[in-house]
């Protein structure tokens, strides 16, 4: 008697196994699995985002202090030929 118990139970605990594997299928669009991969691309695709987007406003403020710096040395040489003439 104990021995059927103690198979039923194991039959039991297969089948439930069995129904946890089919349902978190890697292939399925709708499992936890994809769900989360999904989730994490979307949060690396927006992390690259705010790279690039920091990136170029990087770039874009060091070009703009260039440009002030040589519009100020021109400037500058502007004056001493003025006050040297």
């Amino acid at each position: 008697m104990l021995e059927l118990v103690s198979r039923a139970t194991m039959a039991q605990a297969r089948s439930q196994v069995q129904e946890s594997l089919q349902s978190v299928s890697v292939m399925d669009p709708t499992s936890e699995i994809t769900r989360f991969e999904e989730r994490i691309r979307r949060q690396e695709a927006q992390v690259r985002g705010r790279e690039e987007v920091a990136a170029s406003s990087l770039e874009e403020q060091f070009a703009a202090l260039e440009d002030d710096a040589d519009e100020l040395e021109v400037e500058t040489r502007l004056a001493e030929l003025k006050s040297g003439s």
